[in-house]
């Protein structure tokens, strides 16, 4: 019995599985960016950037709440900075 050209061979559905997966993980990274909420990770990969050099390393072990200045901000502060900095930084024009 050979098998019908109209039925989904499992390749198929396997390779079907992937794109939906791709259009989603795109989707949602999209959402991330629009909505703001990957904003740490974008800081978090820069401050890695920055300050690879760093004796202490990038670990958060000396956090700005720390006071040594080194290491990231905890998510936490991140957003209070931000949060802040829009606070103080108000645009009066329109564009």
């Amino acid at each position: 019995m050979t098998p019908d050209s109209s039925t989904p061979q499992p390749a198929d559905r396997a390779s079907a599985r992937h794109r939906v997966r791709q259009v989603l993980t795109r989707a949602r990274t999209l959402w991330r960016d629009m909505t703001g909420e990957s904003a740490y990770d974008r800081y978090l990969e820069r401050y890695a950037r920055e300050h690879a050099q760093c004796p202490h390393g990038h670990g958060g072990a000396h956090g700005s709440e720390h006071g040594s200045g080194h290491g990231p901000m905890s998510e936490r502060e991140f957003w209070r900075a931000r949060a802040k900095q829009a606070e103080t930084e108000i645009n009066a024009s329109c564009c």
